[in-house]
């Protein structure tokens, strides 16, 4: 198992999580929680993930919610398994997208 914690949780066509972790297993992300203390197997991310469809190419996904969440929707909880993280780095936090030069990296 290990962990994946960042500034945002980006759920595209949802919004922002604001400090959230991801947790994987064999690859396949497997809860998602608010970063409240340091959490062993946790590797810090810098930027923003982004949890999209497996296939999904990330520079198609729009970043027009803008929204801070409170708490993870149903909906992406029923869709964990079929989600993977990826990591944008460097983010814009004032405008919450990408800028020109973002690197998209699946984390594994």
């Amino acid at each position: 198992m290990i962990r994946y914690a960042s500034h945002y949780l980006f759920l595209p066509g949802h919004g922002f999580l604001r400090r959230y972790v991801v947790q994987m297993r064999e690859g396949r992300v497997e809860a998602l929680f608010p970063l409240s203390d340091e959490i062993e197997n946790t590797e810090w991310q810098p930027g923003v993930i982004a949890l999209v469809e497996c296939g999904t190419d990330v520079a198609d996904v729009s970043f027009a919610v803008k929204e801070v969440l409170a708490e993870v929707p149903a909906g992406v909880l029923a869709r964990l398994p079929r989600l993977v993280p990826v990591l944008l780095f460097p983010f814009d936090f004032t405008r919450m997208e990408p800028v020109a030069g973002t690197l998209h990296r699946l984390l594994q």
